[in-house]
């Protein structure tokens, strides 16, 4: 473990946790989820070799918005169309979120994380409704003090306004807090943020590529990260 993530730890005021495959595990259809916004974005004339569902959806969303900037498409009609993309988007989330757990520890985690004093934000791609609905189902709710979801007039991920959002709406400094994800993007976003990035296996992505992408650790799930944040915060 690296000994300034131990020394960081005794000084930080907020933790920021990224939500699907990381405190909960994620049961949206993904597939289906890029899918049918790309299918929406090629109804609205874009070339559908332009977009690959190899790609993240904020990546997807970003060159569209762009190429229709540059195509002269008025911006009133871009927001439009952004709107239909997120209703798509909320749709397919909520199709499954009442079957969505938490992972084994998470609430432990959080529990230890309050009863320090350490207040817990959330920064997700997720619409409002689905976040609500997993917090709640999984009994996570009351102990989250504020979440950053879409739709927030912020950038998403891995741009770090949304961050930078979310840490003044906990009242703390940026260099009090640390984020936690499962993903490269999480990890692009917390190097924007000028923030340590800690990483956890629950997702899809290997322990060799959340290292490359910057992770100062990486954990294989929440409930070794309680284990280690209690020690921690008790030494």
């Amino acid at each position: 473990m690296s000994g300034s993530l131990e020394a960081r730890v005794r000084r930080v005021k907020a933790v920021i946790f990224d939500l699907d495959d990381t405190l909960v595990e994620s049961k949206v259809d993904f597939p289906k989820f890029k899918r049918l916004v790309i299918e929406r974005i090629v109804s609205f004339g874009e070339d559908r070799n332009d977009y690959s569902m190899t790609e993240t959806v904020v990546r997807t969303i970003d060159r569209f918005e762009e190429r229709q900037r540059r195509s002269g498409v008025p911006r009133a009609e871009i927001e439009k169309r952004l709107k239909m993309l997120d209703e798509i988007m909320d749709r397919v989330e909520m199709e499954r979120a009442d079957e969505t757990e938490a992972y084994e520890g998470a609430k432990r985690l959080l529990e230890v994380l309050r009863r320090n004093g350490i207040k817990v934000g959330i920064l997700t791609r997720g619409c409002h409704d689905y976040v609500s609905t997993v917090l709640e189902r999984t009994g996570l709710a009351d102990m989250v003090d504020s979440v950053e979801c879409r739709r927030s007039h912020t950038k998403a991920k891995p741009n770090p306004e949304a961050y930078i959002r979310l840490v003044e709406a906990l009242g703390v400094k940026r260099e009090e807090t640390i984020f936690i994800g499962d993903h490269p993007i999480d990890a692009a976003c917390a190097a924007n943020a000028g923030v340590p990035f800690v990483a956890v296996m629950t997702g899809d992505v290997p322990e060799e590529k959340l290292r490359e992408s910057g992770s100062v650790e990486v954990f294989r799930n929440v409930a070794d990260l309680a284990h280690w944040f209690e020690k921690a915060l008790s030494d």
